[in-house]
Formats: structure tokens, sequence, C-alpha cells
């Protein structure tokens, strides 16, 4: 399988990459950093990209269909995260986190789905708070602009009989990577999901293009 692969050089999409490469997958990976990009090969090749440039991220599905064929799964890694109330959140805090979190996978989405072949799957990065409002409140702009992903999943799906690709959002608790424990030193976190639990979920599903698109919750200790 072709398997396109942003935040390529991130703490989940690392992990994504590396289980899907074990499985002999070939992996086309966009990365955030130039300096990260060391040793490509012929099943995982490295682009340094900036996703919030539409015209760019065009340019990059293109390559990505031209050296290995078709693109038949997308796994968009790339967001980040921003607390705040209503009363602490400007227009502009909203605006930066739909940057971040939406633009770069909508960039991409646009021209994966006008390529990508009957059967394809695309993996969207969810966020908790998203399902509760009461959760919500307290990380407005970062919810908003993720709540887009929710919506752009539902449409691709919504659209499946014309287009046959299923979209699936990976909705995960706190993940456990370096920068969320140190931000959060006191969590207990075996509480948290592991990068390896998400991308082995992911790697189930891309191996069982027959189960239900949708929400796919990562909490805890997963199985």
């Amino acid at each position: 399988m072709n398997i396109l692969v942003s935040g390529a050089d991130g703490n989940l999409g690392s992990a994504v990459v590396d289980k899907l490469k074990s499985e002999g997958n070939k992996i086309f990976g966009l990365f955030g950093f130039e300096e990260n990009i060391k040793n490509p090969t012929d099943n995982f090749q490295k682009v340094s990209i900036d996703l919030m440039d539409a015209k760019v991220s065009a340019e990059a599905v293109q390559q990505a269909n031209q050296t290995f064929g078709e693109i038949n799964g997308a796994v968009l890694t790339v967001g980040g995260y921003a607390g705040g109330s209503i009363q602490d959140v400007s227009i502009e805090d909203i605006h930066k986190q739909i940057k971040l979190n939406f633009d770069t996978a909508y960039n991409l989405v646009k021209p994966l789905m006008e390529k990508m072949p009957k059967g394809s799957q695309i993996f969207l990065i969810g966020a908790k708070p998203v399902l509760s409002a009461n959760d919500l409140k307290n990380v407005v702009s970062y919810g908003l602009a993720k709540q887009l992903i929710f919506s752009l999943a539902d449409i691709i799906n919504a659209d499946f009989s014309k287009h046959h690709i299923n979209a699936h959002v990976i909705v995960p608790s706190i993940i456990d990577t370096p920068p969320n424990r140190e931000a959060m030193p006191d969590m207990n976190f075996e509480d948290w999901v592991k990068p390896e639990q998400i991308a082995s979920t992911i790697s189930y599903y891309l191996k069982h293009p027959e189960l239900k698109a949708g929400i796919i919750k990562a909490y805890g200790n997963m199985v």
C-alpha cells in the first residue's frame, strides 16, 4: 500500500511511519523541518513542506502520485494545541488554530480526493473536547478548529457513493509525548494513549477497508 503521512517528523507522525513502514508499505512523508530529512529510500520518500500553502500541498500530492503510481492511504497528523475560554481567545487566535489544524489537512484532502482510487482511506486527527461542550469551553480556538475536521470527514463520507473513499477521525485523549509530559508533569501518564497504539489502530483500519468510517476513539490504554 502507498501511504502519504503528513507531520512525518512529529511524535505521532513518526510512530505512524515506523508502524506502516515495518509492515511493508511505501511511505511518502511530509516533513515540517528540512533538517529532519535524512536518508530517504525507495520505500520512504521525504519532502519538506509548508502545508498552509495550498498550491505547494497540491504539488506534493502530485509528486507522491508520480513517485508511487497512486496513493491509497493518507494519515494527516499535523496540528497544534491552544487553551483558553471565550474570554481569553481572540478571533486571531481562532484563525491561527484553524490554519494549523484545519488548513494543513484540507490542503491535502482536496488534491488527494481528486486522485485517490476507490477503496482508499483518509485518517484525520480530531480532539476529545469536541465531543463535549463542557470540555470545549476551555479550549475554544483549538476546539473550533478541530470541529472543522469532524465536519470535513462527515462531508467526505456523505459523498462516499460518488468517490468511494472513507474518512476516519482519530479522537485521542492526551497523547503520551515528551512535550505533553513536560507541560503536564503532575498527571498520570499511564492514562494517556501512546502514539504507537494510535499507529496500530490506523494500521488495522487500513487492512480492513470494509470497517465503518467515522470516529475512532483512542483513549488511555488501548488494546
